[in-house]
């Protein structure tokens, strides 16, 4: 027969024993959920890829993560705020009206025009490459607006629909158009009298609990096991 017993200060043992999982607990537990959050964000900006054409660099990283801490843990994952106005992919997830922009509001005031001027987009000659509208035509419309009358013989107008029939072709929208001399007006911006509208696109919190709650599971064993390798009785 073979007898084995192990004496020893328990309490003692189970106090080190508590203080290592109050250390590592909350520290593998923060470091799984960092990890989710930089997991998601790249989720994101996948779903941006598929859900838009040439989506710019703006839109790719539109979403980030604020980390979780050892005495807080918390992550969130957000989208980046706006400067001034409502952000464009908010009403992607949602559909419905698309906010309207600072520069229609500023063409509103600067331009006299008869009709109702809600939202106005760029022609072939005003956008760029993702049919956005850039700005360099914006000031420089504004600025030929302001005088009328330029040395160089061009000039700016705005013109309702269907008042520019003498020209040939008509006009189905209103517009901004510029006319160099006698020749024929080119429009440089579609005016409307409604807001575009658009469908829900994306979806943010369907994804997010799509993939957190498995990747979070995964994590936490792997940093649990990492925290538990490392950890020291003390």
């Amino acid at each position: 027969m073979f007898s084995f017993e192990m004496k020893g200060d328990t309490a003692n043992l189970n106090r080190k024993l508590s203080n290592m999982v109050q250390t590592q607990i909350p520290f593998a537990t923060s470091k799984a959920m960092n990890e989710t959050g930089k997991f998601l964000v790249r989720i994101n900006k996948n779903d941006m890829k598929r859900k838009f054409t040439n989506a710019n660099a703006y839109t790719l990283n539109a979403f980030y993560f604020q980390p979780a801490k050892k005495r807080n843990l918390v992550m969130t994952v957000r989208r980046k705020d706006k400067q001034v106005g409502k952000h464009y992919l908010e009403v992607q997830d949602k559909g419905g009206l698309r906010p309207r922009k600072g520069v229609e509001k500023r063409f509103e005031r600067e331009i006299p025009y008869n009709g109702i001027f809600r939202a106005m987009t760029p022609t072939s000659r005003t956008g760029g490459s993702k049919n956005n509208i850039l700005m360099s035509q914006v000031n420089k419309v504004s600025a030929g607006i302001k005088q009328p009358y330029s040395k160089s013989g061009v000039r700016y107008f705005a013109a309702g629909p269907h008042s520019l029939g003498k020209f040939g072709g008509g006009n189905k929208t209103g517009g901004i158009y510029r006319v160099t001399g006698k020749g024929k007006p080119q429009k440089m911006f579609h005016i409307l009298d409604h807001m575009p509208s658009y469908k829900k696109k994306t979806d943010f919190h369907g994804l997010m609990n799509k993939f957190a709650s498995k990747h979070m599971k995964l994590m936490l064993k792997k940093t649990m096991k990492q925290a538990l390798r490392t950890a020291k009785l003390r």
